[in-house]
């Protein structure tokens, strides 16, 4: 028979039609419905399963149903039926859900959220930050390959521990029981796979360069010749002093565009920036310096800068990897290190030296206050007068 809008639902589908719960339906009956209207009915299926749903849904034939087009979602296990007991609504929701034994459905869930989100953050905050000794004692007791490099275990175990400490909240004030199991043993499997295999440094290297390679925090302590055969290329210091020449060109262009700017600003009765403004400008002009390195050349496509990218070297007194302000990245070439400051900064100083030993071009900016500390084989380039009078300028 044509199963057209003209046929009814009975005609079409008897089988579906034997399912309409014809006392919750008001007027509307089986010889009276089209099979593929959009117009949700209640259903009653021999087992007494009872659940509301379009009339087009019911004639549709997924694959849950097993070619059954008649087929009831709880009778076959697609869906179960799970009352909330909080809210107590009644949903059809997946059996893999109801094993979840949630307290709200979701609607009424988003509504109790918001009416308490910013006490539970406050809580769950409090919660977690009184977790740490915990969290500390569960991943003191995870197995760590001795072949890690310890930067990358330090990682591993900064990130590791704000996930335990979470899921130890989340059971103590949000009663998801279960949750520190589960997040543990994430947290240890990622341990047992911390050193990559050579194939995935192979093609992080191959994709990206050793951008890449440290990014995934693969090129700690050696990793990146024991892995890939490459080793880190050498700087002179004739072509550091160079590379570091031609920063400062860049940067003294922009200092005077500063000044002008800054005078232009003043005479409008504004203030001078700000150290912070400072640095998210010299910043910027950091990561320009790609393009004046690649001008005119095959390889200006291919080059890449960065910023803030975690280098795999853990400075004192902090408890994850360090991060560089600026890096760039040209093929063929040895990678920049960047390193921007208002003051004396013994963390720069300690990424800068790593940058150093695995042969890249370590260049600090400083500016600002303070002393600036002479660091073999790293360039320094002292803006600090530039800076200043910059700032005053139309003073």
């Amino acid at each position: 028979m044509a199963r057209s809008l003209g046929v009814s639902l009975a005609e079409a589908y008897p089988q579906v039609a034997a399912m309409w719960l014809q006392e919750r339906n008001g007027g509307l009956t089986p010889a009276k419905a089209t099979p593929k209207m959009q117009v949700a009915v209640w259903w009653r299926c021999s087992a007494g399963h009872e659940w509301e749903e379009n009339i087009s849904n019911r004639t549709a034939l997924p694959k849950w149903k097993g070619g059954d087009v008649a087929a009831c979602r709880e009778c076959v296990g697609y869906k179960a039926s799970y009352s909330y007991p909080d809210c107590g609504h009644t949903a059809m929701v997946t059996p893999e859900a109801a094993a979840k034994k949630r307290g709200r459905c979701w609607k009424c869930h988003q509504e109790w959220w918001q009416a308490n989100e910013k006490r539970l953050k406050k809580e769950l905050s409090t919660a977690a930050k009184a977790a740490a000794g915990r969290a500390g004692k569960l991943l003191d007791a995870v197995p760590v390959p001795a072949d890690v490099p310890a930067p990358l275990v330090t990682e591993w175990r900064w990130w590791a521990s704000k996930h335990l400490q979470g899921a130890i909240a989340a059971e103590e004030q949000m009663g998801k029981e279960g949750r520190t199991g589960e997040v543990l043993a994430h947290v240890t499997e990622m341990a047992a796979h911390l050193l990559p295999t050579k194939e995935e440094a192979g093609r992080a290297a191959a994709n990206g360069g050793v951008l890449r390679l440290l990014d995934q925090a693969h090129w700690a302590e050696g990793w990146l010749h024991r892995l890939t055969g490459r080793s880190a290329q050498s700087v002179d210091k004739e072509t550091l002093q160079n590379m570091a020449w031609l920063l400062g060109e860049v940067l003294a262009d922009w200092s005077q565009r500063a000044a002008e700017a800054v005078a232009a600003d003043r005479a409008k009765g504004h203030e001078p920036p700000a150290t912070a403004e400072v640095t998210r400008v010299l910043t910027r002009v950091a990561l320009s310096f790609k393009d004046e390195l690649v001008r005119d050349t095959p390889l200006a496509p291919f080059a890449r800068a960065y910023r803030e990218l975690r280098l795999p070297v853990v400075p004192d007194g902090k408890g994850r990897y360090g991060r560089a302000d600026v890096m760039v990245w040209v093929p063929g070439g040895p990678n920049f290190v960047i390193e921007i400051d208002s003051a004396p900064n013994p963390a720069s100083a300690e990424k800068l030296v790593f940058a150093r030993d695995a042969g890249a071009f370590p260049l600090w900016v400083r500016f600002g206050k303070g002393s600036i500390e002479t660091i073999d084989g790293v360039m320094v380039l002292d803006i600090r007068d530039a800076v200043r009078d910059a700032c005053k300028a139309g003073a």
